[in-house]
């Protein structure tokens, strides 16, 4: 019994001795083809490198983000391919030593490269990492929206600017109120102190989320422009929604806005020219921005024009009185300083003729009627007049 089971264990030896002896055997006598095989997964891999390196290059210059892995495997494949073709280099050096290595009587160098080309596993399995991003190696990265390109306007000295900016702040920060309204005549700058706003409180809330409404709005424009931020309300986040130049109430459901107590995780911030329709989009807190006195008008006009201001006599000369002109209103301020600035009188006169334009359009007739009379009297002139005669035609 014994001597059986001595038996049956040296055959397991000898038939295992026999598998390494022939595996061992085989690298030298199928070099040849192991390297074939070898150098086939080689170019098997730097062609998926390829492919992949072009999605790659195509959504770089698309601005999108790449996937999160696909740059590290290019990094694993270079790596590989690296070491890849030292090790072929130096085999096709080695058979032209042996004048041919299928007919080198090195065995022991037959043997070495036979085994090292086997080694294929490295190779196979970076190509089966990349399979995915054959189909995908990037994610669509949105275009950057008007926050994302604005600028800091650095104006910390103008005191009704940033009175203002204080008190829609705090009302941002008081939970109790969702609907904030921020009204003033055109040109007086909501829009700019929105942006500001936006920059300010930015880190308070997941997203920030602008969109223009404008006299003529487009409901489906809107609900484009809020749609991701809609989402995140809905999951929870916080968020805040600003709502430029609205010209009359906007049906929140209707722009499908989830707002009210179930969703107080949504700030709205709009901008009007009326505090009615603050008041009748039921915001909670309605502040007036109101344009800037002489003095702070006078320091933006210099913001505005710069170095030029102390350079330019003539300049200087009619400076205080073309900043009085402005009345106040940064927009006026500023389209007037850059052209005093850059000698672009014509296009100066446009821009502003055309915010005026829209204001003086959107007045009732009566109204307009009023404002043209108004031209024909002198500068500083009492109107009262004027005034008692349209109320009597209005009766």
């Amino acid at each position: 019994m014994a001597d059986g089971v001595v038996t049956s264990i040296a055959d397991k030896v000898i038939d295992s001795m026999f598998v390494v002896a022939n595996k061992e055997i085989d690298y030298m006598w199928n070099c040849k083809q192991h390297v074939q095989n070898f150098k086939s997964e080689v170019q098997k891999l730097k062609d998926m490198k390829g492919r992949i390196q072009q999605k790659i290059e195509l959504a770089k210059d698309k601005g999108d983000n790449l996937v999160h892995g696909v740059e590290d495997w290019v990094s694993a494949v270079d790596a590989e391919i690296l070491k890849a073709e030292e090790f072929v280099t130096e085999e096709g050096n080695a058979k032209k030593t042996c004048f041919g290595i299928e007919l080198c009587g090195n065995w022991s160098t037959l043997h070495r490269y036979g085994k090292k080309a086997t080694h294929t596993a490295p190779l196979t399995e970076l190509q089966e990492h990349g399979k995915p991003y054959e189909s995908c190696v990037s994610v669509d990265t949105p275009a950057p929206g008007i926050l994302d390109c604005y600028q800091n306007k650095n104006l910390i000295d103008i005191l009704t600017y940033n009175s203002a900016l204080d008190n829609i702040i705090k009302a941002i920060n008081d939970n109790s109120k969702q609907v904030i309204g921020i009204y003033g005549v055109g040109g007086v700058g909501k829009t700019t102190l929105t942006k500001e706003i936006a920059l300010t409180v930015k880190n308070m809330f997941a997203d920030v989320t602008f969109t223009t409404i404008s006299k003529k709005f487009d409901v489906e424009k809107i609900k484009k422009d809020t749609e991701n931020a809609r989402k995140r309300i809905i999951n929870g986040d916080k968020i805040l929604i600003i709502l430029d130049d609205v010209w009359e109430e906007l049906n929140l459901d209707e722009l499908c806005i989830p707002c009210g107590i179930q969703h107080m995780n949504c700030k709205i911030l709009l901008t009007s020219r009326s505090k009615h329709v603050c008041e009748n989009m039921n915001a909670q807190s309605v502040i007036c921005v109101n344009s800037l006195p002489l003095e702070e008008a006078w320091i933006l006009f210099k913001h505005v024009v710069g170095d030029k201001l102390e350079t330019d006599t003539d300049l200087t000369s009619v400076a205080r009185d073309v900043a009085k002109e402005c009345g106040g209103l940064p927009l006026v301020i500023d389209v007037i300083g850059k052209t005093l600035k850059n000698k672009d009188v014509d296009a100066t006169i446009k821009t502003v003729y055309n915010r005026l334009k829209l204001s003086y359009d959107f007045l009732e007739s009566e109204a307009q009627w009023c404002f043209l009379q108004c031209s024909l009297f002198p500068e500083d002139e009492d109107r009262q007049e004027l005034l008692k005669f349209k109320e009597k035609i209005m009766k």
